[in-house]
């Protein structure tokens, strides 16, 4: 099979290098201008303590599972991204806000159930902009509410 150098063979997402390209694209070109945009900034929680009991191979099916979950929560709606080993990013592009909501809500439910039923779980953090041209400021408010969302994980763990 031949995958694109710009596709992560692990689970099917595209690669950082991806989404800076767009975000490149979406801060020059005007056509990006008041095109509302959301994104999703995920990291599963205690990856590395998982891979060091459970091994490589173990940790990678965690990792497939987690961005699968992801991909079903928002139902194949958005672009996606892995950002690191244990970092995904989704962007949705021309969505209203109460949608981007409604997939923010199934994102919260699918963290909740897999916090209940598994050994492993992640943080999330999200962020509405009404234009695409924001699309940096929104990936870093998305990254400090995901850093917070990790914050309460691990002071109730």
């Amino acid at each position: 099979m031949n995958v694109p150098d710009n596709i992560d063979v692990q689970t099917g997402y595209y690669k950082k290098e991806a989404f800076e390209e767009f975000a490149d694209m979406a801060e020059r070109e005007s056509k990006f201008l008041g095109v509302p945009i959301g994104v999703l900034f995920t990291d599963i929680n205690d990856l590395k303590k998982y891979h060091d009991y459970h091994g490589h191979l173990m940790s990678d099916v965690q990792v497939r599972k987690v961005a699968l979950i992801i991909q079903e929560a928002t139902e194949c709606r958005g672009e996606y991204y892995r950002f690191g080993s244990d970092e995904f990013v989704v962007v949705f592009r021309c969505f209203r806000k109460e949608e981007f909501d409604r997939y923010m809500k199934s994102i919260a439910e699918a963290k909740e159930r897999l916090e209940r039923s598994d050994v492993i779980s992640f943080a999330a953090g999200e962020c509405f902009a009404e234009s695409a041209k924001d699309i940096r400021l929104a990936l870093k408010t998305a990254y400090e509410r995901m850093r917070a969302d990790k914050e309460r994980y691990h002071a109730g763990h």
